[in-house]
């Protein structure tokens, strides 16, 4: 398998409705998405959600530095098979900083194309599929109206609904928590997500009002870096502390369990450096007696929530995941169907790419062999 074209494609595609919390109000999704070809005529497709208040990354990043620098080292290269081509994604993951999200999107690209060449699934890479499926995990934002948030929830426990996470941050936060207790009933817990939008004192004086509540975690209560006073909300409280903005490398993970900052990882493939990163980081985690959660970036389409899903199915530890298949719900169109099931099950990522014209904003860039061997 010799790599001999990369196309990156800028594309928008609008919600079907508004997604808000204390850091962001999201009305569509932009990411990259990478084709990768072969000379035999193989193509692997990957996606880069970059956001900047994770690791740093936009899409002018991802497609002016990022990619153009992996391209440089990839381009041309030769495979033989599965077992040459990991080594070769273990040195990116270090090489990588915190251009996570380009490197997640470079891994499925490479890993697809291979999957294709060689006839392997991307799963593969993992381990072997022991794992049930997982049910969803759904999120409550702020653009459910606390006025229909009642409705809202019943809705969803008619559903079948029970891992609910609540975005909190709003004035009126115990009433909404309160409202939506009510309707799964108290033996429920809840799960909440402050996105960062607390100080650590602010946080134990808010947190203890919830008592008579059920809540099993929180979710950034303070700023990413504020590391101490991730440490006070869950030594004064008692409510376990998730992990999302600050976890992204391997460095913030290690950081983290020395401060005993946190009592949860937030996985979330495309903030974390791909399937091989996040796997590094539940390892980390077993380790040190921390459990994890696995989530999803607001906006994937199908490419980064199928990945999650081969993740959940080899990678044992957890209950649910959260943002399955929002895909299907939340963007105006996906780009992406799933292969036939022997395909998809056997070679590649398993998605077919669809309707990517529609949603491009700007031409694509495109990366050749020829075009390296004049600028060498």
């Amino acid at each position: 398998m010799r790599i001999s074209s990369v196309i990156a494609y800028h594309i928008r595609i609008p919600f079907t409705s508004v997604f808000a919390h204390t850091l962001q109000r999201r009305r569509a999704t932009e990411a990259v998405i990478l084709i990768v070809k072969s000379e035999a005529g193989h193509i692997g497709v990957g996606e880069v959600l970059p956001r900047p208040y994770l690791t740093g990354e936009t899409v002018e990043s991802t497609l002016g530095q990022e990619i153009p620098a992996l391209v440089q080292r990839w381009l041309g290269r030769r495979f033989t098979g599965r077992d040459d081509l990991l080594p070769a994604l273990r040195q990116e993951l270090d090489l990588s900083g915190r251009a996570l999200a380009t490197l997640a999107g470079w891994e499925s690209a490479t890993l697809d194309l291979a999957g294709k060449a060689f006839a392997f699934a991307v799963g593969d890479v993992l381990g072997p599929e022991t794992e049930p499926e997982l049910p969803p995990g759904v999120v409550i934002d702020f653009a459910v109206a606390t006025h229909s948030l009642e409705k809202h929830c019943m809705l969803l426990r008619l559903a079948g609904k029970r891992h609910v996470k609540v975005k909190v941050g709003l004035h009126d936060d115990l009433h909404r928590l309160t409202l939506v207790q009510g309707i799964f009933g108290p033996e429920h817990p809840l799960r909440l997500d402050a996105n960062a939008a607390w100080s650590a004192g602010y946080a134990v004086e808010v947190l203890r009002t919830m008592r008579r509540l059920n809540i099993r975690s929180i979710e950034q209560p303070v700023p990413a870096r504020d590391l101490e006073g991730m440490r006070r909300v869950r030594e004064e409280t008692g409510i376990a502390v998730v992990a999302d903005e600050s976890l992204c490398t391997l460095e913030d993970a290690q950081t983290l369990i020395a401060a005993r900052a946190a009592d949860v990882f937030n996985i979330r493939i495309g903030k974390c450096g791909g399937l091989l990163g996040s796997r590094r980081l539940v390892q980390l985690a077993k380790e040190n007696g921390l459990s994890c959660q696995l989530g999803a970036l607001v906006g994937e389409t199908g490419i980064l929530s199928r990945a999650a899903e081969i993740f959940s199915r080899r990678v044992p530890g957890f209950e649910f995941l959260e943002g399955k298949r929002q895909n299907k719900s939340l963007l105006l169109e996906d780009i992406v169907e799933l292969a036939p099931e022997q395909e998809a099950s056997s070679k590649g990522l398993g998605v077919i790419i669809r309707n990517l014209d529609q949603w491009v904003v700007s031409p694509p860039v495109i990366f050749k062999e020829e075009q390296q061997r004049r600028l060498a």
